[in-house]
């Protein structure tokens, strides 16, 4: 973690303790962090304002609720985001006297011919939709990103997310989870032609440091995919603790908040998918819906 972000989560805990700035000043530099009073207030305006840009959560995001959109947008009493069902994506509406609800499956940006999409290689009328989602709003947008698989993600993942960022220019990102397939120690059989465990952890390590790169602060769902090791690690009996900490495993800063569901609020944005349109030999051909 840098510098920075240690002093941001420390200045945080404490003016969360109802500390002043300037008390908080002298702690800061009292404790070894060398940070002018100025630092202090700035820091201290942004943690304000997003406080009370928060507000209260009305939307959950999970890996997956229910395939069928329109039923999670019906029986919930507020919006409902998830992932995980890679040939779904779009947004349904529910409204009745109470209010509108919406419910989101965001689609996944899965390499459509990798040997870990090769689950779907008979399902013709049953292939992966790519792209990810979105909420767009005048007090804050929100990227969502989808099942990723690592490192079997689409080879322009990357340059998609990074371009959708630089145009809309989220101030949150969020994850659905399933960053990683985990596809040789899973529990079904692996594909002849897979990677094998040591090349598909070493090139999932290079690729989530790069996406975090990308995006340094994000709450990512955990998915079933995962949390194979952990499953693994319980089948014969390893302590939980040794692969639960997926930062830990994959070298990543702490920065990243890995959780079973996440609950927030949506700041009243409007929800959006957002499709990869693909073009010549199946690489994403460089359009963004703009909304």
């Amino acid at each position: 973690m840098t510098k920075a972000a240690q002093h941001q989560e420390v200045v945080a805990a404490l003016k969360s303790d109802g500390l002043s700035n300037v008390e908080i000043h002298r702690k800061l530099n009292k404790g070894g962090h060398v940070v002018s009073l100025s630092v202090v207030d700035r820091i201290v305006r942004c943690f304000t304002k997003q406080r009370e840009r928060e507000g209260d959560p009305d939307t959950l995001m999970a890996h997956s609720l229910s395939s069928n959109t329109l039923n999670n947008a019906t029986k919930f009493s507020h919006h409902s985001i998830q992932g995980h069902h890679h040939s779904i994506q779009g947004v349904e509406r529910f409204a009745d006297k109470g209010k509108l609800r919406w419910s989101m499956s965001v689609g996944c940006l899965l390499n459509p011919n990798s040997p870990a999409a090769r689950y779907g290689s008979k399902a013709v009328f049953k292939r992966p939709v790519l792209g990810c989602g979105g909420l767009l709003g005048h007090r804050g947008s929100t990227l969502l990103v989808p099942d990723l698989h690592l490192p079997y993600q689409h080879r322009d993942a990357f340059s998609f997310l990074g371009a959708l960022n630089d145009y809309y220019k989220f101030e949150r990102v969020l994850c659905v989870g399933d960053i990683f397939d985990h596809h040789r120690p899973s529990f079904h059989e692996s594909e002849t032609d897979a990677l094998n465990s040591e090349d598909e952890f070493e090139l999932a390590m290079a690729h989530s440091r790069k996406l975090q790169g990308m995006f340094p602060h994000m709450v990512i769902t955990i998915g079933n995919h995962d949390a194979i090791p952990v499953r693994q690690a319980q089948a014969v009996g390893l302590p939980l603790g040794m692969l639960s900490d997926f930062n830990k495993v994959y070298g990543l800063e702490t920065t990243w908040q890995w959780v079973d569901q996440h609950w927030f609020d949506s700041w009243g944005a409007y929800p959006v998918v957002i499709p990869m349109v693909l073009g010549a030999s199946d690489g994403w051909d460089g359009r963004i819906l703009k909304v």
